[in-house]
């Protein structure tokens, strides 16, 4: 197994359980595989991506519903834990539950 295969497989569970931790009646909160990306996604709208560049997490918001953009508030990160505690501050005005 690849070292990329295992940093994502690292990553999806850290973000899995991140979800967890914020589902509430009515609302679905969940990380899928796609590709080289882990997609975070909340009642079926993308909100984050997160791609896997060598030793580095490319971080990108879905803008507007249009496209994908880096994230000006963590463009780039070596930690998903970096943009879990990042996502905690609700940057992207996403009122997580708790």
């Amino acid at each position: 197994m690849s070292v990329s295969v295992l940093a994502l497989q690292r990553a999806r569970k850290q973000l899995e359980a991140f979800c967890a931790a914020r589902q509430a009646p009515g609302s679905e909160l969940h990380c899928r595989l796609q590709d080289d990306s882990l997609i975070l996604q909340q009642n079926g709208q993308s909100l984050v991506r997160l791609q896997l560049d060598g030793a580095e997490w490319k971080v990108f918001w879905f803008r507007d519903a249009v496209q994908w953009e880096p994230w000006p508030h963590l463009p780039v990160c070596d930690d998903i834990r970096q943009v879990i505690e990042a996502l905690e501050q609700a940057p992207l005005h996403v009122h997580w539950k708790a």
